[in-house]
């Protein structure tokens, strides 16, 4: 807007107004940095938090800001090949089903109470709860004995289950202030009180959230090296990294966008990595009978058709700059549990005309097919906006697709809105509402709970966005609770991959890998982590990082020196048109 042509009162009073808001936008959105306080700041451009309850959140972003926050039993080591204690001292196996656990003496939580089997017991009870995100991870536990305050024994149906899904998972709340929650499956989780070496500390919904060192943690080693950890959160991954190349983080995740990897990589100021990735994109089919979504995605030989039309391979080099490789299955290949015998469908456009000629999808005189009860096959995408790539690659599916006579609306939009489309609300009872989504997993190296979200009955807790239903494959995965070995594991999670491998119920897309990047000002991650220090696993992360070459000033946290020398020209602005006025 030009104000060239208005009078002297009014460009002043236009210009103390543009100077509050910046004033107060910067003030609003930075938490308080002390001088000389050490703090890592870290933006996020991954899916958003969605609560800070560790009971019913799906989003990695919540799991992480919280990973030190709470205990758990044990920890997973950097391999993810064998266990460190954590509130566990130590344990013991006393048959091939039973394990007993020691607890630390001198645990507290960050409340001062201390922290006893009680607990523990209490928050295997919360996460076995229907309305919980953990149910999956503690079906394993068949009965759970208190022998004394810091002694507690588990019968389990499979010990390496227990202690990859279970004992390293599930985060070890405060019974005093969840016992006395009227219903803790709507509770926010906030204020935060666990019993890890980090305590939260401030929470700005949708802004930012502080940790910093708890001071009582029964490790003393543990502690982190910096006084502060603040994460900020970022509609989207590009926003993200240029926040990192404008100061105002210290580092990104769950990934850079490729687009920007040239600008960082040759900036001396910034580390540039690569590092096993976790995390994989798929597009989910509402399948689901009861569903409100086109019916004929039902239809296992559109699904094929469409798998046929999707040329997985070009993906992952265009839509991602090549920093992906196609994924076979719902299990990434960096999962010890992932099926190598599966490859991607064959790209081929005249194989998908005649898996649909064949059903009986004829040419309507639009183009677009139509079934024989005169449905059509139209569908709509909804895909995460803050993800620019998978954005792409849904355009590019659309004209792939619109070749073999479907149609295909893409609608990018925030993931809270996602989610109230898929799982709408119909009259009190949860259904699929949508088409089909195109949206991202991340999974560790040992977790085969991912295989639990295609398990009958997993739309109405939120976890199924494909409403996937089959006897044969609900029968089998109940046997991996009773897997007696790792290698037994295996193999019953190759045969189910290879159920939803031939069922489609997802169309795996592309394995992203962990390119991410830090300020050189910060050091102390580790690189080989899968998924990157910044992907929302490593829980060595905030407790290890450091200042490379630390200084007095505390610019290298909260505000930036170029905003605080902004915000220190708006306040002499804002004081000398005042002045001015005041002198009228």
């Amino acid at each position: 807007m030009s104000v060239s042509g208005a009078p002297e009162t009014g460009r002043r009073v236009i210009g103390l107004a543009l100077l509050t808001v910046l004033l107060a936008g910067i003030i609003q959105l930075q938490p308080v940095i002390s001088q000389g306080q050490s703090v890592f700041r870290v933006g996020w451009g991954g899916t958003s938090l969605d609560t800070l309850n560790p009971f019913t959140t799906y989003a990695q972003i919540s799991i992480w800001v919280t990973l030190d926050v709470y205990s758990r039993l044990v920890r997973v080591s950097a391999d993810y090949s064998t266990y460190v204690p954590d509130l566990a001292a130590s344990w013991e196996y006393l048959d091939p089903h039973t394990v007993r656990f020691h607890l630390v003496s001198n645990a507290t939580f960050h409340d001062g109470v201390p922290v006893t089997a009680s607990d523990v017991e209490f928050s295997f009870h919360l996460a076995n709860q229907s309305w919980s995100s953990r149910s999956a991870n503690v079906k394993v536990v068949e009965s759970m004995r208190i022998l004394d305050n810091y002694t507690v024994e588990f019968t389990v149906s499979s010990i390496p289950l227990f202690f990859a899904m279970a004992a390293s998972t599930i985060p070890i709340v405060p019974k005093h202030i969840w016992a006395g929650l009227s219903d803790p499956s709507t509770y926010s989780g906030y204020p935060v009180v666990g019993s890890g070496p980090l305590r939260l500390t401030e929470y700005k919904e949708g802004q930012y959230l502080v940790l910093e060192p708890y001071s009582g943690f029964y490790y003393p080693w543990y502690l982190p090296k910096v006084n502060r950890i603040i994460v900020k959160f970022y509609p989207d991954v590009t926003s993200a990294a240029n926040a990192l190349l404008a100061g105002d983080v210290d580092a990104v995740g769950p990934y850079i966008p490729m687009a920007m990897y040239t600008v960082l990589a040759s900036n001396p100021g910034f580390k540039v990595f690569t590092s096993p990735g976790t995390t994989y994109f798929y597009i989910a089919f509402n399948v689901d009978p009861n569903g409100t979504g086109n019916p004929t995605l039902r239809d296992l030989n559109v699904r094929k058709a469409l798998a046929y039309a999707t040329n997985i391979s070009y993906l992952c080099d265009t839509a991602w700059h090549g920093y992906s490789k196609p994924a076979t299955s719902v299990l990434p290949s960096s999962n010890i549990y992932h099926n190598k015998n599966l490859k991607p469908y064959d790209f081929n456009l005249s194989r998908a005309v005649e898996v649909l000629e064949s059903a009986g999808y004829k040419l309507g005189p639009n183009g677009v097919r139509v079934s024989g009860e005169g449905t059509p096959l139209a569908y709509t995408l909804l895909v995460p906006s803050r993800f620019p790539e998978a954005v792409n690659a849904a355009q590019v599916i659309a004209d792939w697709w619109r070749q073999i006579g479907i149609s295909l609306t893409v609608k990018a939009m925030d993931t809270g809105s996602m989610s109230a489309i898929i799982w709408s609300n119909v009259n009190g009872v949860v259904r699929l509402g949508h088409d089909m989504d195109l949206w991202d997993w991340i999974v560790d190296p040992n977790d085969v709970s991912i295989l639990d979200v295609f398990v009958t009955g997993r739309t109405i807790t939120g976890i199924s966005d494909s409403g996937y239903s089959n006897p044969l494959y609900d029968s089998l995965y109940e046997t991996i609770y009773n897997a007696s070995s790792v290698d037994e594991v295996r193999s019953i999670a190759w045969r189910l991959q290879e159920i939803l491998y031939n069922d489609l119920p997802y169309l795996p897309l592309c394995e992203i890998e962990a390119v991410q990047a830090h300020s050189v000002r910060f050091t102390g991650f580790n690189y080989e982590w899968p998924g990157g220090p910044f992907g929302g696993s490593d829980w060595y992360t905030f407790l290890n990082v450091s200042e490379a070459h630390p200084v007095a000033q505390a610019n290298g946290g909260g505000i930036p020196t170029v905003a605080v020398a902004l915000s220190v020209v708006a306040v002499a602005a804002v004081v000398w048109v005042l002045a001015r006025y005041a002198r009228r």
